[in-house]
């Protein structure tokens, strides 16, 4: 049984201890927040046994196995590195880190310590990834691939009152690349590879941090377009364009409604019914890892990430 240490306690982090119950051989065992009210709410509320306020005392517990990082993105590489440092396995919230450098580091200490290190990225975990990828040889040589995740933000109203949440706080890494951009750039990369040239535009907030943007990835024999942006809703789905034929994939995100459609008119739906919380897909992935006695998941590997993170940081 690896018992989980959450730090966070967001909505996101509920939906991962949610995702915990539902998956064998692991629990959420306990919660650091830095406001102990509200860890002790939290706590009560999911059934989780200890509450913390202090990373370094919680890092002490041997009872820990593994660490969930769920706090504001500018916070990821401290927790993760104090994580790693005490032997822990970090699984932690995409984007894993703001920069290349933060990232080397994160994973050589993790090979130093002999524990996995793994970005929370959910789309490449989701079975639906995989089937996506066995197909794409049904329409023929990919041309263009047009992936988008655009969804607006309460938060941006907020901000148009004048009151900055972590999620448009520059100091936080907060912005629409970092929050949701990340999810369609790593489902690029992760399912075509690393481009040989990219560039990226985006239309900055009075914060200083990205309200939308697009990103444009230039392979030998193809062209990716990623749109982002958490001021306006899309109304369209993502599609990947082969001579043959496209998949059409109404949610990036979550790798849900699939469809092939061919060039001749025709139109094959693929994939497979998805847990309703999947997380779970990430966490089974983790465990996996953990047993193997590897540090590193072939499914949201080392090399993705930090290609995401390069990318991002350099259009940030």
């Amino acid at each position: 049984m690896i018992k989980f240490a959450i730090i966070g306690t967001s909505s996101i982090s509920e939906k991962f201890v949610d995702a915990l119950k539902k998956t064998q051989g692991c629990e959420a065992y306990t919660i650091l927040s830095r406001d102990e009210e509200k860890g002790r709410k939290f706590a009560k509320q999911h059934g989780i046994e200890k509450v913390y306020t202090n990373i370094e005392d919680m890092l002490k517990d041997s009872e820990i196995g593994a660490v969930y990082i769920a706090s504001p993105n500018g916070k990821h590489f401290e927790q993760a590195k104090l994580s790693l440092e005490a032997g822990k396995n970090v699984i932690c919230e995409k984007p894993i880190v703001p920069t290349v450098r933060e990232f080397d580091i994160l994973k050589e200490l993790a090979i130093k310590n002999n524990v996995v290190l793994m970005e929370a990225m959910r789309p490449t975990t989701n079975p639906n990834f995989k089937i996506i990828k066995d197909n794409l040889y049904k329409i023929g040589e990919v041309r263009q691939i047009m992936l988008k995740y655009c969804q607006y933000s309460s938060r941006y109203d907020l901000l148009k009152e004048g009151k900055i949440s972590n999620v448009f706080d520059k100091k936080m890494y907060g912005g629409a690349l970092y929050d949701i951009g990340v999810y369609p750039l790593h489902f690029a990369l992760a399912m075509f590879g690393e481009p040989e040239e990219y560039v990226g535009s985006s239309y900055l907030l009075s914060s200083g941090v990205d309200g939308c943007g697009t990103i444009l990835l230039k392979y030998s024999d193809k062209i990716g377009v990623i749109s982002y942006s958490k001021i306006t809703d899309e109304r369209t789905p993502s599609e990947i364009l082969g001579e043959k034929g496209s998949v059409v994939i109404d949610q990036v995100s979550n790798v849900k409604g699939i469809t092939i459609k061919y060039r001749d008119g025709r139109e094959e739906q693929i994939g497979v019914e998805l847990y309703d919380n999947d997380m779970r897909y990430e966490i089974e992935e983790f465990l996996k890892v953990i047993k193997s006695g590897k540090i590193e998941s072939e499914l949201n590997s080392f090399n993705v990430s930090r290609k995401s993170v390069e990318i991002m940081f350099s259009i940030f």
